[in-house]
């Protein structure tokens, strides 16, 4: 029969304690919020854009609508100064006029 002494059964509580806490805090960190009390926060609709630096209404990218429009045709290859693409359907820009032009 082994006989343990009061240190050497103080050292294994402490172990157990320590290993139980270590499982407890992987369970159920207290850093993370819940994602339904967070704060929720509109984007802002004017400011300065960050293509042209004018303060016009501008869209989640912190671009207006000319700059955002112009940003998503060079991604397919448009650059300035060219005719927009017949898929462009946007209104009010340079390049493209308004449907409502000679009312």
């Amino acid at each position: 029969m082994k006989t343990s002494t009061p240190t050497e059964e103080l050292v294994e509580e402490l172990l157990a304690e320590s290993a139980e806490a270590a499982r407890g805090e992987k369970e159920a960190p207290e850093d993370e919020e819940d994602p339904s009390k967070v704060k929720q926060r509109k984007p802002p609709s004017r400011g300065l854009c960050r293509r042209c630096g004018q303060n016009k209404p501008i869209n989640r990218l912190m671009l207006c609508y000319p700059c955002w429009v112009k940003t998503e045709l060079e991604d397919h290859g448009w650059r300035e100064g060219m005719a927009h693409p017949s898929w462009c359907h946007c209104t009010g820009v340079d390049g493209h006029g308004r449907k409502s032009e000679g009312n």
